[in-house]
């Protein structure tokens, strides 16, 4: 099999991390005879990621794209210069499958079009799906997810997480088949012998009168919400007078984040700002309690990290989330005072039992036979031609 991996985005958050799992699950394959990485100059850990592969690996080539999504985005001219440009290398590369990694289906869409111009079999990696916009929502939400459900006719196969979003999936694109692949993290979260005192040594923080509770993840308000959490602090002060609260990661809110807790004496007084870290284990180690406050989630990284460091993580009650923490480890999205409740309440949760399944279910070994299986199995070309037919109507709708 000759299999392309494409991704346009010009971040290095989980969907990318998870991606460079993929692929180093599937250069160990021996009937993958060529590995085709294409990924955009802009994005600097991803490029240098695919070109230390490629020289390990004479299989593999890296290939850079001189666009990011974030560069194309809102601009048609854009899209169909970089949808040109994709569908040249793809005309000759003559792949078996491409592999395109998804945030949500209007990303990569050059990827995804210029798959359907060369007709080469185009497999959606991960991609969050929509909810219907109701008939309450506005005009202009409601056109939109007809476009999207334009968007979601256009893979030929698609690899999701969990069986909530695989039924999603199958209510939106019915003819497509859909695999899942579950997320799997480093076993150095589940083998460490660093201990929660060493690990606030290491990190300079207070080794004992402190509730340290952390939130990790890229600072992103509308998916992350790290506005809630400073939202449900300031409401509730005296809860978090003996409390640090950490705050790890980057990203498009992070000086809105800093306005906020320098222009708040509550929240200048027990939140401190780290920053991107390469490595958060310690981070996880050191804390009481992780929480996870966000408005939706596919499988966070950070939870399957935290559980099976033997850490309690507290997350909203978002997407499947529920399919994979007890209900005493959830809260309802909005409610700022559950949220609270949950995070003081968590450490006496007994985790043993939980992290011992997290262990099996989310190993590297589970993940590389699993993504093995999936892509090297063939897509149906019932519905590959499917898919064929409707070309002309479907791209011109767009």
């Amino acid at each position: 099999m000759r299999l392309g991996i494409y991704c346009d985005s010009g971040v290095n958050g989980g969907h990318e991390e998870m991606l460079k799992r993929l692929i180093h699950a599937l250069v160990k394959c021996p009937g993958i005879v060529s590995l085709h990485i294409l990924v955009p100059t802009g994005n600097e850990a991803m490029s240098l990621f695919a070109k230390n592969i490629a020289g390990r690996h004479r299989q593999v080539t890296a290939i850079s794209l001189p666009f990011t999504s974030e560069q194309i985005h809102r601009n048609p001219l854009a899209l169909l210069s970089a949808t040109w440009r994709t569908a040249a290398l793809l005309r000759g590369l003559h792949l078996s499958k491409l592999v395109i990694a998804q945030g949500t289906i209007v990303s990569a869409l050059a990827g995804l079009i210029a798959a359907r111009l060369t007709r080469t079999i185009a497999v959606s990696y991960i991609p969050l799906v929509d909810d219907e916009a109701g008939a309450g929502a506005p005009a202009t939400e409601r056109i939109k997810f007809l476009v999207k459900r334009v968007l979601y006719q256009l893979p030929q196969q698609y690899i999701t997480l969990n069986d909530h979003l695989r039924g999603k999936l199958v209510k939106l694109a019915p003819a497509t088949p859909t695999a899942i692949l579950e997320n799997c993290v480093d076993d150095k979260f589940s083998n460490t012998a660093l201990t929660r005192d060493a690990a606030r040594s290491l990190l300079s923080l207070p080794q004992s009168g402190k509730f340290i509770c952390t939130h990790i993840g890229r600072i992103h308000f509308q998916h992350k919400r790290q506005n809630f959490l400073l939202a449900a602090i300031e409401r509730n002060p005296d809860r978090f007078i003996n409390s640090l609260v950490l705050i790890v990661g980057d990203g498009p809110d992070a000086a809105k984040l800093l306005q906020a807790v320098q222009a708040s004496e509550v929240l200048s007084r027990c939140v401190r700002i780290i920053g991107p870290q390469s490595d958060v284990l310690p981070y996880i180690v050191a804390s009481d309690v992780i929480v996870l406050p966000s408005g939706y989630e596919g499988v966070p990284l950070v939870m399957i990290e935290a559980i099976l460091a033997g850490r309690p993580i507290v997350a909203s009650q978002v997407s499947a989330l529920g399919s994979y923490l007890p209900a005493e480890l959830l809260f309802p999205v909005h409610d700022q005072d559950a949220f609270v409740e949950r995070i003081f309440a968590a450490q006496t949760y007994p985790l043993a039992e939980l992290t011992a399944s997290f262990r099996l279910r989310f190993s590297r070994e589970a993940f590389d036979a699993q993504a093995q299986r999936v892509l090297l199995q063939p897509v149906p070309q019932r519905c590959f031609t499917d898919h064929l037919k409707h070309n002309p109507s479907d791209l011109g709708t767009k």
